[in-house]
């Protein structure tokens, strides 16, 4: 077949309303390719063997066709049920590809209607050219509806709550772009070009560049283009565990990754063809899917830049992230940025500085236009680095996208920062969206820490309307107060949404 398409574009696609709509792909050199959506017909030609065509902005619809057809090998591809409203980009590690069978809320959630209009597409993962002749990817690169219960279950658990909530509330159809590897890091997701702009960056391009110059090219390349073995049962029973909450620590007490033996090719190793690598799943994972009209981003990511020691430019990245992605598709999308759920884990996997990474992600957040982060400290799991509780995260996440996005301010949605902090007979914490009062629980004692010259002293915590108020001895100068700054931590302070105040640091 000489016509073709990015695997994106098929039968039950989404496609966005309200915004132009690129469709491209190859065919022979100079073919004359027509493209039919709707009432519009569009012609091309195939310069190189690549077309592109741009069709004037669509309302919802939900269900039309498009059809491509090439003038010069006579074929024709035909998607009958297309659908056209909003369309959503869920991108990171394995919390966003975290899939709905390994979510708490799911036996209850599977049995929910189908819903043939909330959709999702989730990218194949592909680590470098030629990945997918070694690897088996069957289980992506194609559009499913949450239909079957054998489909709903591979759809992202976090972006399908926050997609039921748009169907609900704007009742139009839904897609979920997911584009995910667990295990990578930001860098990955990076166009290599804004990498070597960023300076604070250099250590990462230094490890991969010293993992190549380690590397026996003729010993790598040839693994690499060895089919890999089908996981064996038990490897997929154990990831299953994992997945689902099981207690590992055991496992993870004794684990060391550098007693593990060394392979020709390990994709989680640097390497020139690793999924960790620099701009590597950019090219090879996002690369595929843009232009496709969206309406923003969703992210949810951190834990790898976190054991990788990567903490203090974790910021640079993701600034460096965003900016790649919104050149990419030519647009300042908006962008979505779900910060770490609390943890400690142990051994090889135990958390290093989340408190840290979770400052970082709110500062980068600070430096861009239209990037709202959500904040989950009350969304952790001590020892499971997925916490299994995403419908939680989903529909805060609908809640905020449904305010900035779609203008809804029905709901306090954002979740409260730190504001200001005075000294008066006490000291008085005041809170962004926090009108109609906060609420403290009783564990507030786990997650406070007041001290002078880095000792404890005593305090009393009380609430006062929209404001904390911190009752101490105000005789010394500089006191610091702490709250949720640890790996692992439950929140305890809220607005009257129950939106957990995100974690801080200040001194009066």
């Amino acid at each position: 077949m000489k016509l073709q398409l990015p695997l994106i574009f098929g039968e039950h696609m989404v496609l966005q309303r309200d915004k132009e709509i690129r469709i491209w792909g190859t065919s022979v050199e100079d073919d004359e390719i027509s493209v039919s959506l709707n009432s519009q017909h569009l012609k091309t030609k195939a310069v190189k063997g690549y077309w592109s065509i741009t069709f004037k902005p669509e309302k919802t619809n939900f269900k039309t066709t498009l059809k491509i057809k090439s003038l010069l090998t006579d074929e024709e591809i035909v998607f009958n049920d297309v659908a056209i409203g909003e369309v959503w980009l869920a991108g990171g590690q394995s919390n966003m590809e975290f899939i709905m069978k390994y979510d708490v809320d799911y036996p209850t959630t599977s049995k929910l209607e189908s819903d043939n209009y909330l959709r999702c597409y989730t990218v194949p993962q592909v680590a470098y050219k030629g990945f997918m002749e070694t690897e088996n990817v069957s289980s992506s690169g194609y559009w499913r509806r949450w239909d079957k219960e054998i489909e709903r279950r591979y759809f992202s658990a976090i972006a399908t709550y926050m997609g039921m909530m748009l169907r609900d509330k704007l009742d139009v159809p839904v897609g979920i772009i997911s584009c995910n590897w667990g295990g990578t890091p930001a860098s990955a997701w990076c166009a290599k070009e804004d990498l070597l702009k960023a300076k604070q960056l250099e250590p990462i391009l230094l490890w991969h560049q010293k993992a190549c110059e380690n590397t026996n090219w003729p010993v790598y390349i040839k693994a690499s283009e060895t089919k890999q073995p089908e996981p064996t049962k038990e490897q997929l029973d154990f990831n299953d565990r994992f997945m689902m909450g099981e207690d590992m620590t055991e496992f993870f007490k004794n684990f060391d990754p550098s007693k593990l033996p060394p392979k020709d090719y390990d994709q989680y190793a640097p390497g020139p063809r690793a999924c960790i690598r620099p701009a590597g799943l950019y090219e090879n994972m996002l690369c595929k899917i843009a232009p496709y009209a969206l309406r923003g981003f969703l992210w949810y990511q951190g834990e790898d830049d976190d054991a990788r020691g990567w903490q203090d430019f974790y910021d640079v990245s993701m600034i460096t992230l965003i900016n790649s992605w919104r050149k990419l598709w030519k647009e300042e999308l908006l962008f979505y940025q779900i910060e770490l759920a609390p943890f400690e884990g142990i051994g090889a996997t135990a958390a290093k500085k989340y408190n840290l990474m979770r400052h970082k992600q709110e500062k980068a957040s600070n430096s861009l236009k239209d990037v709202y982060d959500v904040c989950i400290l009350d969304a952790g799991e001590r020892f499971n680095i997925h916490p299994r509780r995403k419908k939680m995260v989903g529909e805060r996440l609908g809640h905020i996208v449904m305010k900035h996005t779609y203008g809804d301010n029905s709901l306090m949605a954002d979740c409260p920062r730190i504001k200001d902090v005075v000294r008066k007979d006490n000291i008085e914490i005041s809170f962004t969206n926090s009108d109609g009062g906060l609420i403290l629980k009783d564990n507030y004692k786990d997650n406070f820490r007041v001290t002078y010259n880095d000792e404890l002293i005593s305090y009393e915590v009380f609430i006062e309307n929209d404001k904390l108020i911190i009752k101490t001895d105000l005789s010394k100068e500089k006191i610091k107060i702490e709250y949720c700054e640890s790996n692992y931590c439950e929140a305890s302070l809220f607005n009257v949404e129950g939106n957990p105040v995100f974690g801080f640091t200040c001194e009066v």
